[in-house]
C-alpha cells in the first residue's frame, strides 16, 4: 500500500510538537504495509523548517519517505474539486496545495496520512484516510 504523507504530520515531527510520538508511530505503522510518499507541495511546504535543501533531503530518506511528482490528472482533480469547493461558498481557509495534496493521494496513492481527516474526508469521496 502506498501512503502519501501530509504536510502536517511531517511539521509534527520537524517542530517537536505534542503530536510528534504519534506521527513517528503512524509512519512506522504505513511503511510495515507498504511505502511513504509526498508530492511536491509537502516539500515545499517542509522546506522553511530546515537550513538547506540536502538537510530537507536527508529527513525525507531518514524517513523513507519518496517523493512523487504530481500528474496533470491530478492537478486536474484538484481543480476540478476546488472549483466545487468556491462554488459551495467553503470558507477561506483553504488553499490550492490543500487540494494537490488531496487529489494526489486519490490519484497517485491509496490513502493519506495527515492530522487533518475532516477537510481531505468531507471534500475527496473515497479517500481513505489515516489519522496519527
Amino acid at each position: 500500500m502506498k501512503t502519501a504523507v501530509d504536510s502536517s504530520v511531517l511539521f509534527d515531527i520537524v517542530k517537536g510538537a505534542s503530536g510528534a510520538p504519534a506521527a513517528q508511530t503512524a509512519l512506522v505503522a504505513a511503511l510495515a504495509h507498504g511505502s511513504l510518499c509526498v508530492c511536491a507541495v509537502v516539500v515545499a511546504e517542509l522546506g522553511r523548517y530546515f537550513s538547506n535543501e540536502q538537510d530537507l533531503k536527508d529527513f525525507l530518506e531518514a524517513c523513507q519517505i519518496d517523493h512523487d511528482p504530481i500528474s496533470l490528472d491530478t492537478a486536474l482533480e484538484a481543480a476540478r474539486i476546488m472549483r466545487g469547493y468556491a462554488r459551495n461558498k467553503g470558507p477561506r481557509e483553504r488553499v490550492a496545495p490543500d487540494f494537490l495534496i488531496g487529489a494526489h493521494a486519490i490519484k497517485q496513492a491509496d490513502a493519506l496520512l495527515t492530522t487533518e481527516a475532516g477537510f481531505y474526508r468531507h471534500y475527496f469521496e473515497g479517500l481513505k484516510v489515516v489519522e496519527p
